[in-house]
């Protein structure tokens, strides 16, 4: 990602240049340093070039999980430095990986996370890398790496599924450029978005659910609990049931 760029579109929205700190990384995780799981995933937006049109980027995102057994409630954590995200994309993300968990039968009130835009000045909007976010945390939880040269682009509605975005073109060629393999966008898309070419040595698959998006992701089929305890989480139902 080019750091002068001053603006970002992770679309629909924009990432520009950062202000005020919005908190530092909790003191828990320092204290308690061994427990989180950690790893940083490629997602896909959009930005404008000098001449102010819109051309894609993939950039990365840091994110780091535990499960804490006394914890009663999710915790979603959001780093202010280097870079920082938008109230909007703040609440995408929670209720992604929350309707992730649902989605998997999972309840996720002993996850603890953290997450971290690793761009000096960067602020991100939208609700497009919801969908990445949400299934690596799911996959972190399940001991599933994500496997590599794969992304998604998408978010997730409370139903589980894979939520239409913008922007799908520009963000399969430039993933194409950053040598990703396969991209994984939503079944459901905008209008503007229903015709490109597939770049060459490339997969494009439409993804209709988190099911189908997540065996693309990490190549492991998503178990759907059903109301077991595993490691310390109770299921709560599925949609998929």
């Amino acid at each position: 990602m080019n750091l002068a760029v001053k603006r970002v579109v992770v679309f629909g929205a924009v990432i520009g240049m950062a202000m005020a700190g919005w908190g530092e990384l909790p003191s828990l995780a320092v204290a308690d340093d061994s427990l989180w799981h950690r790893q940083s995933v490629d997602f896909l937006g959009t930005t404008l070039d000098k001449n102010h049109q819109p051309i894609g980027v993939v950039a990365t995102l840091d994110i780091e999980f535990r499960i804490r057994e006394e914890q009663q409630a999710m915790n979603v954590s959001f780093s202010s430095l280097p870079g920082k995200f938008s109230p909007l994309t703040q609440i995408a993300i929670q209720e992604g990986i929350k309707s992730s968990a649902v989605a998997a039968g999972l309840n996720p009130r002993t996850w603890d996370i953290f997450l971290t835009v690793p761009y000096y000045g960067v602020r991100i909007f939208g609700e497009s890398l919801s969908a990445m976010v949400s299934l690596a945390v799911l996959a972190m939880a399940n001991h599933h790496p994500i496997l590599a040269h794969r992304v998604v682009t998408g978010k997730i509605t409370r139903d589980g599924r894979i939520g239409a975005v913008g922007g799908i073109p520009l963000k399969i060629y430039a993933a194409h450029s950053a040598h990703i393999q396969r991209v994984i966008v939503p079944e459901d898309r905008y209008q503007e978005d229903s015709d490109w070419q597939t770049p060459f040595l490339m997969q494009v698959s439409p993804a209709r659910d988190l099911r189908q998006a997540y065996q693309m992701l990490t190549g492991r089929r998503l178990e759907i609990s059903k109301g077991e305890v595993i490691d310390g989480k109770r299921a709560i139902g599925s949609p998929f049931e």
